[in-house]
């Protein structure tokens, strides 16, 4: 047994000399007592926190010498509340704009100009009608390709927005030689004002850059406002305040569809609410994607792969198509809406139509194929109400909710149901079809004009002094000044 070890042994240590061919042996005199060198790997790690991913990168700074901006520092000193309103209007959509202004190559304090703008609020509307996240105007929208009809509003596109208002800020900034506070004076008063400013010292023989223009209020708060805000991010520990962590990584993913897509069918795709695909995609103004495009949907990143997959195992006759349908001679919209299963004031709607009259020639849109008629034309089902019926009863019974079943009907919660009564019940889609979730309130941005008051702001917009103070978080009715932007939430249709 012995022996057998042995050769078995010396096998191995033949082959295993074989294979290496020679074997090189450590001496004493080779072996020190010095410790191993420790290669170290460095990662560069990418921060956890977006906020620390800014304030790497703010370069730009306000004068020691400019007194006045210690007016909008004030407003973060001490002051968690605003602070954290800050990071909470920044979750979905400061990201992108950081991602973006990096991948330009454009300064970091331009991704946070939103903030200053409309506090990230897509919904957001100007006194004199600047819209979305960018408060672009609407000539400014148009002449920078962002797209606006019945359908779509490019202005509220957080994607199409934010490649406008780069592509401008970078216009503005060649048109002042490589000045990025010029340009971002120019971008919210217009390049125009800016260039008469920068004249106007020229004669006088004085200074040319920013902070010695004459430029209107609103517009010389508009850039320390800005950089004050930089300021807090690189230092909150300077004004006694913490930055609430926002996630350094993609909120939302762009999720291209094949065409015209119903919203409500989207949302039941994707396992979210009707609400929660408008929160991400405001452009859209109606019940479906604008027919011409743009094609695509922001979707939260947990969600996107579910909708693509459900998306998929549609047909595409399954989803809203359009064609445009040029009316004959004899034609009227009850003819036109009964071949194309539709009804009448869905047609109007869609074609913008205010009254009955139409015209040969005249070019509408249309739905193409019959999935219209089995998928998105809003059919009842009528249920008659017997003894021992409730809301909450016949809900169960059709799974539906009661506020469906209320909105249907135009019923009041209180009203007692009849016996007999006839109930309307539609199928899940037509929850909202027609009744877009509109924002219940919007945002309203008021320039404060000289002889200003608080008292007559509230009174001019029906809303309190209070109200006011804790939208803007304003410590004292007395602390307002001409040029400043007060937020002021509206009930959506109240007039302006």
């Amino acid at each position: 047994m012995k022996i057998s070890v042995f050769w078995i042994f010396f096998l191995f240590v033949g082959c295993a000399s074989i294979e290496a061919n020679k074997i090189d042996l450590v001496s004493d005199a080779e072996i020190t007592s010095e410790p191993p060198k420790i290669i170290e790997l460095i990662i560069d790690e990418t921060p956890f926190d977006l906020w620390d991913s800014i304030r790497s990168e703010l370069t730009l700074t306000i004068p020691q010498d400019y007194l006045e901006a210690d007016v909008y520092r004030n407003r973060f000193k001490n002051n968690q509340h605003a602070v954290n309103r800050i990071s909470k209007s920044g979750q979905r959509y400061l990201y992108h704009t950081v991602k973006r202004a990096k991948e330009l190559g454009v300064p970091m304090e331009l991704a946070l100009l939103p903030f200053v703008e409309s506090e990230f609020d897509p919904y957001a509307q100007s006194f004199s009608g600047a819209t979305g996240i960018w408060q672009f105007m609407p000539a400014t929208g148009k002449e920078w390709g962002l797209k606006s009809n019945w359908w779509y509003e490019g202005k509220r596109d957080v994607i199409a927005s934010t490649e406008a208002a780069f592509g401008f800020l970078m216009y503005l900034n060649k048109r002042f030689d490589g000045d990025w506070l010029l340009a971002m004076a120019a971008y919210n008063t217009g390049l125009t004002r800016v260039k008469r400013a920068i004249r106007k010292n020229e004669r006088a023989g004085k200074p040319t850059d920013f902070w010695s223009l004459d430029l209107p209020k609103e517009t010389s708060a508009y850039v320390p406002r800005l950089l004050a805000l930089c300021e807090l991010i690189k230092n909150p520990e300077d004004y006694f305040v913490t930055l609430p962590s926002i996630a350094n990584r993609p909120y939302f993913v762009k999720v291209n569809t094949p065409g015209q897509i119903d919203l409500m069918q989207a949302a039941d795709l994707a396992g979210m609410t009707p609400e929660a695909i408008y929160e991400l995609n405001p452009g859209f103004s109606q019940w479906a994607t604008d027919p011409s495009g743009p094609h695509y949907l922001l979707l939260p990143t947990g969600v996107a792969d579910r909708f693509t997959l459900q998306l998929s195992s549609l047909e595409e006759i399954e989803l809203v198509q359009w064609d445009r349908y040029k009316i004959r001679r004899g034609d009227n919209l009850t003819k036109i809406a009964a071949k194309y299963s539709i009804e009448v004031p869905i047609l109007k709607e869609i074609n913008q139509i205010d009254n009955d009259v139409i015209y040969a020639g005249q070019e509408i849109m249309v739905p193409r194929g019959p999935a219209w008629e089995t998928t998105f034309t809003p059919k009842a089902r009528t249920y008659e109400v017997t003894k021992g019926d409730s809301f909450w009863g016949i809900s169960k019974q059709f799974g539906v909710t009661i506020q469906d079943i209320v909105m249907w009907n135009d019923l009041q919660l209180t009203d007692p149901l009849q016996i007999g009564q006839e109930i309307k019940i539609f199928s899940k889609y037509e929850r909202a079809r027609g009744k877009t979730p509109n924002k219940k309130t919007r945002t309203l941005l008021y320039p404060v004009k000289s002889g200003d008051t608080l008292y007559r702001i509230a009174n001019r917009f029906d809303v309190s002094i209070k109200e006011i103070q804790n939208w803007n978080e304003l410590n004292s009715p007395e602390r307002i000044y001409p040029g400043q932007v007060l937020k002021i939430i509206l009930i959506a249709g109240i007039e302006t």
